[in-house]
């Protein structure tokens, strides 16, 4: 009889990690894969994403240990959901370099943010996108707005204030009076 052959073992050197929720949403997320898919196809180098089965940590701990015993070298963890589960691979996995994603590798508990040597934090200036758009807000002549965030989570937070700063700065350069502006969060990201 022949002989079954073993699938063949692919080691991915790039891995993306996500949350259980779309990666393809316009978002950074999937500017950040469209990033790692074309670094990758230019520079021959092995890449994948993992999502994970559901939305808890230790999901996204199976997910990152999946990731790295796929052969991943570089581990791109995407977003604040990642912060207390990098905080922990990170020690965990010395030789194996992380990228977090809009957030810090926080440990929950204590508070305490730790960025070993082998990660990098990379974070947005969520306030000034928020700025411009309440300002071009109030410039386009609505005084009454609102924002809506999903979590009290610092880049919503940032980009909040920001939004507020922006529309009472364009408000008071055109001299308008009786701003409104309703702030909420909706306590998730899910779309409802």
């Amino acid at each position: 009889p022949e002989e079954v052959q073993p699938e063949e073992q692919v080691d991915y050197e790039i891995a993306m990690v996500t949350e259980a929720g779309l990666i393809m949403n316009g978002g950074y997320s999937e500017v950040a894969w469209d990033t790692i898919s074309s670094f990758g196809e230019k520079k021959g180098v092995s890449h994948k994403y993992y999502k994970a089965a559901e939305a808890s940590e230790d999901a996204y701990r199976q997910v990152i240990d999946n990731a790295v015993d796929g052969g991943a070298k570089l581990v791109v963890a995407d977003g604040y959901l990642f912060s207390q589960v990098v905080y922990e691979k990170q020690k965990e996995y010395p030789d194996v370099k992380f990228v977090l994603i809009d957030a810090a590798p926080m440990d929950e508990e204590s508070g305490e943010v730790k960025v070993a040597k082998n990660t990098v934090e990379v974070t947005f200036a969520s306030e000034q996108a928020g700025y411009l758009a309440g300002y071009a807000a109030v410039k386009d002549g609505y005084t009454k707005l609102g924002f809506m965030g999903g979590m009290a989570v610092p880049a919503v937070i940032r980009f909040g204030y920001g939004f507020v700063q922006g529309a009472e700065f364009a408000a008071e350069e055109d001299g308008i009076t009786g701003l409104e502006i309703m702030y909420n969060y909706t306590g998730a990201f899910s779309a409802t």
